[in-house]
């Protein structure tokens, strides 16, 4: 028998940028995926996203005002659509203007005018929050200019990023508000006086000159940082140090102090800086769960519904064509042409994407379902059926990771009105602690169960465990020994 090399043919997946994408977008939260939404329609012109005025709690259209109560949950319902009043499946024609206008923040019901508010019957409304980076500038600049500038005000500081710069020109708010440019400019310059420093300027390069000029009049600055900054920003963001010291014709060693002392001194970004330095700004960002599956107990079984899938509506255009056929650009310039079919290509890929999420996601949630009928049917976590992600994956012909990316960070809306991980189907311990729950709650008072009592209570219940299992399922739950009890 001779013994030589033989090819041997095998499958490898080869994962690619678009697969990563792909996966990056399955595994995303409500919260990650709206953010998302939101970046990718501001920078991709060829995409417009129709949102729906839905309960982000129970997917029931909301009519109306925000702010007011649902009708079908009772949840605080937040209307989801990006224009009030605006009917659903607008053409793209009336969307893309209607986009461009949004850039302009509703001086009615915003900053300085006292208006009415909705949330009255909002429980968390009555929580107190810190105020955010807007309302402090709003109230800052409420002292130090005249009324009538406060709709200038508004526009100014609703245009900032979330890195604190103007991101409309001063021309587009003029034009908008129709008041002259010099009284924009005037009011951007109050609005750059305040803190956090920086805030309101156009670019990095702005932002850190406005810092500069302001701590010079505490302590003299570097020499060279205002040179830096003002005429060698690019290559300073490059550190080549080197070549900027032959340019000033100055020693290298006097340039990196000068960089050191950017660095440690000044910020490029004053937004952040805020949030870092507000008290308890851990808490200032926190999100509440919102379910991404509805359950519902239907007069043929269970029935499912996607909120997303409510809530989106995804339209596309490429070569310069909007969905009615009109031209909204001139596309004679071949690099135009170019740039319009890329966007458009990452559009409909973007898209596609979600699409992909929402059938896997749809997929996984019904074969949950179908298989979890007496625990959504009863409510009790007890009738939790042991089911795992490699046994999904294997009835629905998936990878177990597409499975563990499409289940986490998702909650599910029960029929019984209780939020609940998705991840929690796949959690066998569920039941046990249920039934050990139980088992505490209802022991003599001058008798407790110890570990191994439990232990044998379970196992005479038809499901065996040992002594250390029970203790790990009581500390995991916060219950104490029979001491402590």
């Amino acid at each position: 028998m001779r013994l030589e090399p033989r090819p041997r043919p095998e499958q490898t997946v080869h994962v690619n940028a678009r697969l990563i994408t792909s996966s990056t977008i399955l595994q995303l939260s409500s919260d990650e995926l709206e953010r998302v939404v939101s970046q990718v329609q501001i920078e991709n012109p060829t995409l417009d996203v129709v949102e729906q005025s839905i309960c982000l709690f129970c997917g029931t259209p909301v009519y109306g005002q925000t702010g007011q109560l649902c009708s079908a949950c009772g949840q605080f319902a937040h209307s989801t659509q990006l224009q009030e009043d605006s009917t659903p499946y607008e053409s793209p024609t009336q969307m893309q203007w209607d986009y461009q206008q949004q850039t302009f923040y509703d001086i009615d019901n915003y900053g300085f005018l006292e208006v009415d508010r909705d949330d009255a019957y909002d429980p968390m409304a009555r929580i107190a929050t810190n105020a955010t980076l807007a309302e402090t500038l709003l109230q800052q600049l409420e002292a130090i200019v005249s009324p009538d500038d406060a709709p200038i005000a508004e526009q100014l500081v609703g245009n900032l990023n979330e890195r604190g710069y103007l991101e409309t020109n001063v021309e587009d708010i003029a034009t908008h508000l129709q008041v002259p440019v010099e009284h924009v400019e005037a009011v951007l310059k109050q609005l750059q006086t305040l803190e956090p420093l920086g805030i309101g300027a156009r670019n990095a390069r702005e932002c850190l000159l406005i810092q500069l000029e302001t701590l010079s009049e505490l302590n003299p600055p570097h020499p060279l940082a205002y040179t830096l900054i003002d005429q060698h920003f690019d290559l300073l963001g490059h550190n080549q140090l080197t070549r900027i010291a032959r340019t000033l014709k100055v020693s290298e060693q006097e340039v990196r102090r000068a960089n050191d002392y950017i660095r440690s001194m000044l910020y490029p970004f004053p937004a952040y800086v805020y949030h870092s330095d507000t008290p308890y700004s851990q808490f200032s960002g926190a999100t509440y769960i919102r379910p991404d599956i509805v359950i519902r107990k239907g007069e043929n079984g269970f029935e499912l519904d996607l909120i997303e899938e409510k809530r989106y509506h995804f339209q596309t255009r490429s070569n310069g064509h909007d969905q009615g056929g009109h031209h909204p650009v001139d596309l004679s310039d071949s690099e135009l042409q170019r740039y319009i079919n890329h966007h458009s290509d990452r559009a409909k890929f973007f898209v596609d994407c979600i699409q992909r999420r929402w059938k896997t996601l749809r997929r996984v949630a019904e074969l949950v379902v179908n298989y979890q009928r007496e625990f959504l049917d009863k409510g009790l976590r007890r009738y939790l059926r042991p089911l795992t992600r490699a046994e999904v994956a294997t009835r629905l012909n998936l990878d177990e990771s597409t499975v563990s990316r499409a289940t986490a960070n998702k909650y599910a809306h029960l029929p019984n009105g209780r939020l609940m991980p998705l991840s929690d189907f796949f959690d066998g311990s569920l039941g046990a602690k249920d039934i050990l729950r139980e088992l505490i709650q209802g022991e003599d008072p001058k008798h407790r169960f110890s570990d191994e009592e439990l232990a044998r209570l379970l196992t005479a219940q038809g499901m065996p465990m040992a002594r250390r299992t029970v203790t790990k399922y009581r500390e995991d739950m916060g219950i104490g020994s029979s001491r402590e009890r």
